[in-house]
């Protein structure tokens, strides 16, 4: 599956990494309390963070004419120690659209993503870099892979 997914690399134009918060405030009705953020969370923050973000390049015609970026999205951290945070591969960007806007499209999207940190990279696609992302990745073991958002 590692090999199928570096096969792909050629629709990619963008590399985006995001931090996820390890912690967050929750307040109900029974107070306030902090809760740790564990991998059954991360599939919610990819999905409103490419929601975000398809909204940034696409405007109302993301939900209009359902228009969307292509993600192949990776989640990093979950049994090795590491914080957990997020590898997208981000395709299918408008021809239309300069690049060097896409960073400013990135930060504007995780400003609305409560669960993101402000840090992050964006950069753009170059050999390796799927390598680098499908690292964790075995042909029996795609756990990591967010597919019903690619």
């Amino acid at each position: 599956m590692r090999y199928w997914l570096i096969g792909k690399k050629q629709e990619f134009q963008f590399a985006v990494t995001l931090t996820i918060k390890q912690t967050i405030t929750v307040k109900n009705d029974k107070g306030t309390y902090k809760h740790k953020l564990q991998r059954r969370d991360v599939d919610s923050i990819a999905e409103k963070f490419t929601h975000k973000l398809n909204e940034q390049v696409f405007g109302h015609s993301a939900k209009r004419h359902k228009r969307k970026l292509l993600y192949i999205p990776i989640v990093e951290g979950v049994n090795n120690g590491k914080n957990l945070h997020l590898h997208i591969a981000v395709g299918h960007y408008p021809k239309g659209r300069l690049p060097n806007q896409f960073p400013q499209l990135v930060q504007n999207a995780i400003a609305l993503v409560t669960e993101l940190d402000e840090q992050h990279r964006v950069d753009v696609m170059d050999s390796g870099w799927f390598e680098y992302i499908t690292k964790e990745l075995s042909a029996r073991d795609t756990d990591n892979v967010l597919w019903q958002l690619a």
